[in-house]
């Protein structure tokens, strides 16, 4: 009795942990991007296209999969928006290195310049989750962070 008990136990274990299970969703960058523009009243933001992301980040374009990036120029503290799928974890390692490498740029830029945006740089940080890197450099970075987790 023991014994089928305990057989019984381990298949319903089993039956409750594969229940559990997320599905992995496909995450499309673009309409992530085109989402975060509309939902925060991002004005005058503009797509980056995967070819210039080498001359703006030294990302090649052979490492991404795909790509949700914008710019905007407006402003004392313009927006860089930066959400990459790379097509592997090695990829996904280099643009990390070319994000990190621009945020370090940006925010000795600031420490002179703006001690207002570069508290608000401070903030702001290079995130990796699997294949994906992100960089949002924007006063709205919590709320863009948000979004992102959600999606």
């Amino acid at each position: 009795m023991k014994r089928i008990l305990a057989i019984v136990f381990v298949i319903v274990f089993c039956i409750a942990l594969a229940g559990c299970g997320s599905e992995k969703k496909d995450l499309d960058l673009s309409a992530l991007r085109d989402k975060m523009t509309s939902e925060l009243s991002i004005e005058g933001a503009m797509s980056l296209k995967t070819e210039r992301l080498e001359s703006l980040y030294g990302i090649e374009a052979k490492d991404v999969k795909q790509q949700g990036s914008f710019i905007t120029m407006g402003g004392t503290f313009p927006d860089e928006i930066l959400m990459i799928e790379a097509v592997d974890s090695d990829a996904a390692k280099r643009i990390e290195e070319k994000l990190q490498s621009r945020l370090e740029q940006v925010m000795a830029q600031s420490k002179n310049y703006d001690a207002e945006n570069y508290a608000l740089l401070q903030k702001c940080a290079v995130k990796k989750s699997g294949n994906y890197v992100m960089l949002f450099i924007s006063a709205k970075y919590a709320e863009l962070q948000k979004l992102f987790d959600a999606a």
